[in-house]
């Protein structure tokens, strides 16, 4: 296989083969009549494919595929009533490139990762890791290849899909040792640390407490606990964005690729915009977690110009305090080599006081 075979429109995911698949699947769980073979084909391809499509399958070279019946119905011979559409050699591709990502492989044991690099030997990656440089990323990430950390990962992810307590070994700051119980809620992650975060509520001798947010690479163990939960616990998350702070409102200017900087870059967030065509701009709300607010402060200001930030007015206010100092450090740095000049310039282009 070559890059040149892997293209993004494939047969088997065309309205012939989808009308097909409608068909047997139907016919698999009661027979059909010719009426029914045409109207369910009408219903996923154009309406001129069901003269094409049914008499292949009624008396054509299709025809292998149903049994017809004395009553003038016919019903599939296939052993199966769910048709899986195979993968394309784009999406094999784009696997094999999912396999030589670290966090990708946390969510799998080692044995169903050993299967997918073995269906997986003959086709190439469609790019490697070595392809991709971040330049807005701390360098200090999870260590997801080692043992222990996958080991916690995996423990996580079983307590989550069996809803059960954790027990957990953390390490907090100052070098402090907390034994914790708790029950895990969702996993986040934080593309700017290249960390993951467990969004978890505090449990206690069977109390629920007060919600939490746990850094996975503090974790030093864990483990599921046995103790009982309340039966009408919720485990969404009870500080979800949407529902603990508002939205930060901006506006997108139509220029410089500006609205597809943004929703590329905010991806991970929450968010609507809706189109002004008076203004020719876009209005964006974007709902975030609080332990994420001075990171989404510097991604937006690293946008520049080409967006406005609205509100809220506490956000504004940080703004506003994070540009100043900017302002003062940059102008206090040219004043000891330039002293003159500088206090001219400053003078000239200092913004006004809000």
């Amino acid at each position: 296989m070559t890059f040149e075979s892997l293209s993004l429109f494939e047969e088997i995911y065309g309205s012939y083969f989808q009308a097909v698949r409608n068909v047997l699947e139907q016919a698999a769980a009661a027979p059909l009549t010719l009426s029914d073979m045409y109207h369910l084909v009408r219903s996923c391809a154009f309406e001129e494919s069901a003269a094409a499509i049914v008499p292949k399958l009624t008396d054509g070279p299709w025809s292998s595929l149903l049994e017809k019946a004395r009553d003038k119905t016919w019903k599939s011979r296939l052993k199966s009533s769910y048709l899986k559409t195979p993968l394309t050699a784009l999406q094999k591709s784009w696997l094999k490139a999912l396999l030589s990502d670290s966090r990708f492989r946390l969510f799998f044991e080692d044995g169903q990762l050993e299967q997918l690099s073995e269906e997986l030997a003959d086709i190439p990656a469609l790019y490697e890791p070595s392809d991709f440089h971040y330049f807005d990323q701390y360098a200090d990430g999870d260590p997801y290849e080692t043992i222990k950390y996958r080991e916690i990962f995996q423990t996580i992810l079983k307590a989550m899909t069996e809803k059960r307590p954790l027990f957990t070994a953390y390490e907090g700051g100052k070098g402090r040792h907390l034994t914790l119980e708790v029950l895990p809620c969702r996993l986040q992650y934080s593309p700017k640390d290249d960390k993951f975060r467990l969004l978890c509520v505090n449990f206690r001798r069977g109390r629920v407490g007060a919600p939490a947010i746990l850094n996975l690479g503090r974790i030093t163990a864990c483990h599921l606990s046995r103790t009982p939960i309340p039966e009408r616990f919720d485990w969404k998350y009870p500080c979800s964005p949407a529902s603990t702070v508002q939205p930060v409102r901006i506006r997108i200017q139509n220029e410089r690729n500006a609205l597809e900087r943004c929703m590329l870059h905010f991806a991970n967030y929450e968010k609507q915009t809706v189109y002004e065509p008076d203004t020719d701009t876009w209005l964006c709300s974007l709902y975030y977690d609080p332990a994420d607010e001075t990171e989404l402060l510097i991604e937006l200001l690293s946008f520049g110009p080409v967006i406005r930030i609205l509100g809220p007015e506490t956000f504004l206010r940080q703004v506003h305090d994070r540009v100043r100092r900017q302002h003062e450090l940059f102008y206090s740095d040219e004043t000891a080599l330039f002293p003159q000049d500088c206090f001219r310039a400053g003078k000239e282009n200092a913004a006004p006081e809000e």
